[in-house]
C-alpha cells in the first residue's frame, strides 16, 4: 500500500473522528454489550490453566431451611471427587458447611477479595465462616491428584 491509497491515514485523529468512534462504541454497547461477568470468567479460565486442574460440574440440590436462615445446597462432581456445600446466609456474611469425598483434602473458597481455607476432617466434613456475599468458587487439593476447581456460584 502507498500513502495515496488512504489519503490522510498518517494524520492524527480529530474531533470528527472521535465523535464517529464514540458513536460506534455506543452502537456496539447496545447491539453486542460486553458480558458483565466476562472479567470473572477470564480470571477463572486463567486460574484453571495455571493450576492444570480438573473442573468440577455443578449440580444444584433442593433448597433446605435451617433455623429460619436462607440456605442452599450445591454439589460439584468431577471424575475424581464430589464436593457438596450448603450455604447459610445471614445479613452480609455466609457460612459454608461442606463435605468432600476425600478426607484430609484442603478446600479453598475463593470469594471476591478474600480466600478462606480449611482442611476436611477424617469424614470429609469442613466449615468456612464469614465469607462475603457475592461470587465464590472452590479449589480442592489432595496429595497425589491434580487440584479440582469448581465453577463460581453466587452466595
Amino acid at each position: 500500500m502507498t500513502d495515496d491509497t488512504y489519503p490522510g491515514a498518517d494524520e492524527l485523529l480529530d474531533a470528527t473522528d472521535e465523535r464517529i468512534l464514540a458513536g460506534l462504541a455506543t452502537l456496539y454497547d447496545l447491539v453486542d454489550p460486553v458480558p458483565t461477568d466476562l472479567a470473572q470468567r477470564i480470571d477463572f479460565a486463567l486460574a484453571v490453566a495455571e493450576l492444570e486442574a480438573d473442573i468440577a460440574e455443578l449440580t444444584r440440590g433442593e433448597l433446605v431451611g435451617v433455623r429460619g436462615e436462607e440456605t442452599d445446597s450445591v454439589t460439584f462432581t468431577s471424575g475424581s471427587l464430589s464436593l457438596m456445600v450448603t450455604t447459610v446466609v445471614a445479613a452480609h456474611q455466609v457460612r459454608i458447611d461442606g463435605w468432600v469425598t476425600s478426607a484430609g483434602a484442603e478446600v479453598d473458597a475463593v470469594a471476591e477479595g478474600v480466600t478462606r481455607s480449611t482442611v476436611a476432617d477424617d469424614a470429609g466434613r469442613f466449615a468456612l465462616d464469614n465469607l462475603p456475599r457475592g461470587r465464590v468458587h472452590f479449589v480442592v487439593r489432595r496429595d497425589g491428584y491434580r487440584p479440582v476447581i469448581t465453577p463460581s456460584m453466587e452466595l
